[in-house]
């Protein structure tokens, strides 16, 4: 499909969003979130006859997504019914990432606490929930080749990196470092790691392998080159770092070295621009996903920054968000976002031209 057409298609989504449509109160949004939404069929963007370029996938919530063993009725008799367990769910997610086996990695603001949550062994569980490295208020996660989980901690302004049996490994930031750590993001090939200060308005970089300060990326202001509260994150392959400069209403791109290159997007809520840039992905042909928390749904570019599609709408249902925040794209194409509103991670397929 042609730049052109994919443009074209974005600006159809963009005409469909400006439909009116029922406002959600603050009753019914709970309400939704109570109830188990059926699995769409095929829930895809475009619409058909256009082909599809990205299939919702599912949902996770937590421990209330995998099926639970009924009690035995014998039990039951005998000694009486069993005492109903809190399960373990999200409340409010933002930030996510996720293993090559796809062990989900969530940090929940509200819950104070990075849930861990596996598909195939259907349990959760949690990283950071004890001892030295015991997370406050957990925003950023990332992962490295290594197995160690990273965890940006706003309340007690560090980063801390956990090894594959959750113990402490690296400790990011000298006191007065940080200022409130928000996005991070890890560059494999090159052992770093970025992270988004929302208050000092900069990214700094951090050697992933014993926490060492590299350098400073960006200053705040809000020309060119400058960041001014930077949320988000993501690296490519080259080693770019892809910021959600949030309140400059763009997404900021650097070279390895720090050195700006380039900025996509601008204010406003039409096709292209962004209004509360949060999440940032890239799939594996370098296209840019942002994830918009005040327009409710994600969009995707170019690296031109042209605007190719225009994902979601505002509300509860499949494929639907409020309040939008992390993103993260896998080796697959697999598409997490963080749906704070309702209390969630929607996961979608990139689905990449067929060959000619």
């Amino acid at each position: 499909m042609t730049r052109r057409r994919w443009s074209l298609l974005a600006a159809l989504f963009a005409a469909a969003l400006a439909l009116p449509h029922a406002p959600l109160d603050a009753q019914k949004g709970q309400d939704a979130k109570k109830k188990t939404a059926p699995k769409p069929v095929n829930l895809v963007w475009p619409l058909p006859p256009e082909q599809p370029r990205v299939r919702y996938l599912r949902a996770y919530r937590g421990e209330i997504d995998f099926d639970k063993k009924k009690e035995s009725k014998f039990k039951a008799l005998l000694l009486g019914p069993d005492s109903p367990k809190p399960m373990a769910v999200l409340v409010k997610p933002y930030g996510v990432a996720v293993s090559k086996t796809g062990v989900l990695y969530v940090t929940d603001t509200v819950q104070r606490r990075v849930f861990v949550i596996d598909p195939t062994a259907k349990k959760v569980s949690f990283v950071g929930d004890s001892g030295q490295g015991r997370v406050s208020k957990p925003i950023g996660v990332a992962l490295d080749e290594d197995g160690k989980v990273f965890v940006a901690d706003a309340s007690l302004n560090r980063g801390c990196g956990y090894d594959a049996e959750g113990n402490l490994a690296v400790a990011i930031g000298h006191e007065g470092e940080l200022e409130n750590p928000s996005g991070l993001v890890i560059d494999a090939s090159r052992k770093l790691l970025y992270v988004a200060d929302s208050r000092k308005h900069v990214v700094l970089c951090y050697s992933s392998v014993d926490g060492t300060f590299v350098r400073q990326v960006g200053e705040p202001g809000k020309e060119q080159g400058q960041l001014s509260f930077p949320t988000n994150l993501a690296v490519d392959q080259q080693g770019r770092v892809y910021v959600a400069d949030t309140m400059n209403f763009r997404v900021s791109i650097f070279d390895p070295e720090g050195r700006f290159l380039k900025a996509i997007g601008s204010m406003g809520d039409g096709v292209g621009d962004l209004s509360r840039p949060k999440g940032v992905g890239l799939d594996s042909e370098g296209h840019i996903y942002v994830a918009d928390a005040n327009l409710h749904f994600f969009q995707i570019f170019d690296y031109e920054g042209r605007p190719l599609l225009i994902v979601g709408r505002p509300g509860a249902a499949p494929g639907e968000f409020l309040l939008p925040a992390g993103m993260f794209i896998d080796h697959q194409d697999r598409i997490y976002v963080a749906d704070q509103g309702n209390a969630r991670v929607q996961v979608f397929q990139y689905l990449k031209a067929p060959a000619n």
